[in-house]
């Protein structure tokens, strides 16, 4: 965003017109929008105001609330999921530490941390976004530098999330985000505790051992790798969290060591942040369940669990896969496959789906995955956690 219509979206008068539009106005329909606001305002103004409630419509799209007054597309794309920021900022409180967001954006975690009742700053390098930043905190945000933080770390808490976007394309290379991510550990190892925010496929290798590292889920999609370290960081710890329940695993729980080429009458298939902390094996000593195949993630057992970090499923039937005979046995048992997950498995589910063509019937889940060198298609049902039998 340029820095003179940030400058009117942070003066009084912007805020007045953005209050004064509310949530009337249509905005999901540009053009109908910026008709009604060049009614209204000057050109360049109403340009401003049209794009603010276009970002408030995907921000209350994307996380079911509106968390900023005041946003960029691209600092959208970066911004912390609300209940995330939430989680991260309750257990910062309970450190007692004064915390220095050091590349706050629009401010999303420094409001959470704000908001939790303890001190807090943030740095922003961006003059414009700066300027929205300070909007959206109630001032609490300086234009500055990560790297030379206006701070003494090893007093304070800090909170890194490291751009991943490079002229306007994302990156995957931890030593293209912005700060440097060896940078971001170097900052995070000399403050006195803090959090580092990290993409979710981001290698462990890129995982130093003094570092806690969480694995952050929010419904099911996997939002973020979150490295703690200093006060209250247990080093070499892995967490699995799902939000927004709470639900937590971690890799001090017992492990479960059966593994079988047998499926039982039940199925279960660990959540995203389940597998990427590499808590399968913990999680198949909590349900009881063996793991079909060590290089697998699908768990088994012979009675029904519910544990909200798996779905579960009856097992109806279990086949080696082929397409025609699943076809034909779909057909004749009078299923139709709702769900197609699959682990291990060359074909996508959208291409099984297509080859199997249209079914009629019962809705069931096809699960497809290799184990034991061999391609295998459970069938199931899936049992719902309010049933009492199972996730």
């Amino acid at each position: 965003m340029k820095l003179e219509r940030a400058r009117y979206l942070a003066s009084a008068a912007g805020q007045e017109a953005l209050a004064s539009l509310g949530t009337a106005l249509p905005g999901d329909d540009p053009v109908r929008l910026a008709m009604q606001l060049r009614r209204r305002f000057p050109p360049e103004e109403a340009a401003a105001l049209g794009e603010q409630l276009a970002l408030r419509a995907r921000m209350q799209q994307r996380f079911g609330e509106v968390p900023l007054r005041l946003a960029t597309a691209e600092g959208l794309e970066m911004l912390t999921h609300p209940q995330v920021a939430r989680r991260r900022a309750a257990r910062l409180a309970a450190l007692g530490l004064p915390v220095v967001d050091l590349t706050c954006g629009l401010g999303g975690d420094l409001t959470a941390i704000a908001e939790a009742g303890m001190p807090a700053a943030g740095v922003e390098h961006d003059p414009a976004t700066a300027l929205l930043a300070q909007v959206n905190t109630g001032g609490r945000v300086v234009i500055g530098d990560a790297l030379q933080p206006p701070c003494d770390l090893a007093l304070t808490a800090v909170v890194l999330d490291p751009g991943r976007r490079a002229g306007g394309a994302r990156t995957f290379d931890p030593a293209g985000f912005s700060p440097p991510w060896d940078a971001c550990l170097e900052l995070l190892g000399g403050a006195a505790a803090g959090a580092l925010k990290g993409p979710p496929g981001l290698d462990r290798a890129m995982v130093p051992g003094w570092c806690e590292v969480e694995a952050v889920q929010v419904g099911r999609e996997l939002k973020e790798l979150t490295l703690w370290a200093g006060r209250g960081a247990a080093p070499g710890l892995r967490r699995a969290v799902l939000l927004p329940g709470g639900h937590e695993l971690d890799s001090d729980a017992p492990e479960g060591d059966d593994v079988r080429l047998q499926v039982g009458r039940y199925l279960f298939d660990p959540e995203s942040c389940v597998t990427r902390a590499g808590l399968v094996r913990q999680l198949a000593a909590a349900l009881g369940a063996w793991q079909l195949d060590e290089r697998v993630a699908y768990l088994s057992a012979d009675r029904a669990a519910a544990n909200p970090l798996c779905a579960a499923f009856e097992v109806l039937e279990v086949m080696p896969f082929g397409v025609k005979r699943l076809r034909e046995l779909l057909r004749s048992r009078g299923w139709k496959p709702a769900e197609i997950r699959r682990r291990a498995f060359p074909l996508e589910p959208d291409e099984l789906r297509r080859a199997l063509g249209r079914l009629e019937g019962e809705e069931v889940t096809l699960i497809c995955t290799t184990a034991g060198g061999e391609r295998v298609v459970v069938i199931g049902r899936r049992l719902r956690p309010e049933s009492g039998e199972g996730g």
